[in-house]
């Protein structure tokens, strides 16, 4: 079974990419002028939204760096304990919704202090597989798109967004 795992695995990709370029070229299509196309539509698409990926990273610095996460931490780690949630999944918990290059690596500290076997460290692994970064997601995809009404989406969003991260703790607290 681990041989078949690692064979589809290596194989995957190239077969997919083959898949595509031999249907393109079985319909006849100009699959080399679409691939530059489709390249230069991506370079276009990652310059329009670096700006916003940079005020994300810039926000959770200023926030990190002042101590502003470490009071947050502080001042509901009370609550979180009533319901149930480890103190030490605080800031990721904080952390997940804006930033899921930083959570990941908090994640990694949480892991290297707390262990991967235990609650802690499983839920925080379950939450960066599972919850979603809704701020970095909001600020990236509504203000490419220029959508300014985003009252529903970041309501959904956070309603999912502490769904997951209750779910997290509990289906790692039964397993």
């Amino acid at each position: 079974m681990s041989f078949i795992l690692s064979t589809v695995s290596i194989l995957f990709i190239p077969v997919i990419l083959t898949g595509i370029i031999g249907y393109g070229l079985f319909k006849r299509a100009p699959v080399y002028e679409q691939f530059i196309d489709g390249a230069k539509g991506g370079i276009h698409t990652a310059v329009g939204i670096l700006p916003f990926i940079i005020a994300i990273f810039i926000g959770i610095e200023a926030i990190v760096s002042s101590g502003a996460m470490d009071f947050f931490q502080g001042m509901l780690a009370p609550i979180f304990n009533l319901i149930g949630i480890p103190q030490e999944l605080i800031s990721m918990i904080l952390l997940r919704p804006v930033s899921g290059s930083g959570s990941l690596a908090l994640a990694e500290t949480i892991m290297e202090l707390n262990g991967t076997d235990g609650l802690v460290g499983r839920a925080a692994s379950v939450m960066v597989g599972s919850c979603e970064t809704i701020f970095y997601v909001l600020a990236l995809y509504f203000g490419v798109t220029a959508v300014k009404n985003i009252r529903h989406a970041f309501a959904a969003g956070l309603g999912g967004y502490i769904v997951g991260v209750y779910a997290s703790v509990m289906i790692c607290r039964f397993i």
